[in-house]
């Protein structure tokens, strides 16, 4: 008998070509290509949203504290380093400090001794022997937005306690320098935010009446600005900040009193300090104005931001809103509304939303 082998089945030795091979990883690649970008696009909204909540988290906490003090919390509090008349002395704690027990962070504050000052010496470093040093290096998720970038620590700016940063700021108004949309503003221009501003051991004439609340919001709280995200620097030397991102470079604004257009042209020709760009956003817990816990509604978001020589001193650092967001930054009204405020908003919305007894009615519902 004879047997015959099996010829094997050219249909199971057919295997890819080369060619075909390197078709289908193209066709792969393509399609992950293609891919990415939604994925980047579906994680930079939770993101955002995550932000947006985040604000509205801090927003109820001053309405919190508002309905508990019958005031809202207030920037630059304990006992300060008072250097003389004129002479700004650090030392100060910022109003997220006495936020913290309405978000759900009182053994937090519990560390903090706010009869110290918030640096050694005559110095804003705080370092890692200080009575506080536990407490202001001591991240808070809430102070947080998602989409920032992590910080290269740097004991050289801050001290050695590596203070915590924070992405959020709180509406101070129009700058003392401001007066107005034309002119109608008597100067130097009172403190005209939502946050109150205090110095404590050395008052500042712009800001007579740290003591307010809710009922004290004239222009009506659905128009006025209380809360919005800005940017933490990461740039360590002045390579960093001069080659960075142009939103942390602090330019310098001649001492005179302008119309609010004016101030924000004065900014887009004006030259870069590096000094006060260094500690924007760095420490959450000093209400130094270099390290930046509030804003003022000069330029319009995610632009460029500037500082008077008077700002160490007066307070009235011009600070500008910005973010990681594509388009716009996060905001919260102060009747805690959130709102993406673009970067095309109108600069007479801007400005209106920024003091809460101009009297205008130009608003972000308009």
């Amino acid at each position: 008998m004879k047997f015959f082998a099996k010829r094997p089945s050219t249909s199971l030795m057919r295997g890819f070509t080369l060619v075909e091979l390197l078709v289908v990883i193209a066709i792969i690649g393509i399609l992950i290509g293609m891919l990415l970008p939604a994925v980047q696009m579906v994680r930079e909204a939770a993101r955002r949203t995550s932000c947006s909540n985040k604000i509205r988290q801090l927003a109820l906490a001053v309405h919190n504290h508002e309905s508990a003090l019958q005031r809202f919390p207030v920037n630059q509090i304990g006992p300060g380093i008072s250097l003389g008349s004129g002479v700004f002395g650090p030392g100060y704690y910022s109003w997220l400090v006495p936020l913290l027990p309405h978000i759900e962070q009182q053994n937090l504050y519990n560390l903090f001794d706010l009869s110290k000052n918030n640096g050694d010496g005559n110095s804003y470093k705080v370092s890692s022997a200080h009575r506080n040093a536990a407490a202001v290096s001591a991240p808070v998720d809430t102070f947080l937005c998602p989409s920032e970038s992590p910080t290269s620590p740097n004991p050289l700016l801050l001290g050695t306690a590596i203070p915590a940063p924070s992405s959020y700021a709180a509406n101070a108004g129009w700058p003392s320098y401001a007066t107005g949309f034309t002119g109608e503003r008597a100067t130097p221009g009172d403190f005209n935010g939502a946050m109150p501003l205090e110095r404590p051991a050395s008052p500042v004439a712009w800001h007579p009446n740290a003591r307010f609340g809710l009922k004290d919001i004239l222009d009506g709280t659905s128009n006025t600005a209380l809360i919005a995200e800005r940017l933490i620097q990461t740039a360590n030397s002045s390579a960093q900040v001069t080659n960075g991102d142009p939103r942390l470079r602090s330019r310098h604004i001649l001492e005179r009193y302008q119309p609010l257009a004016a101030i924000d042209a004065s900014l887009s020709s004006s030259h870069t300090h590096v000094l006060e760009s260094y500690h924007i956003g760095r420490s959450w817990s000093s209400g130094c104005p270099l390290v930046g816990p509030t804003y003022l509604h000069v330029k319009t978001p995610n632009t460029l931001m500037g500082h008077f020589n008077t700002s160490i001193t007066e307070g009235d650092f011009v600070i500008t809103p910005s973010s990681r967001h594509a388009g716009g930054v996060n905001l919260a009204l102060v009747d805690g509304s959130i709102h993406f405020v673009t970067d095309t908003v109108s600069r007479e919305v801007w400005w209106a939303i920024g003091g809460r007894d101009d009297g205008r009615t130009e608003s972000l519902a308009n």
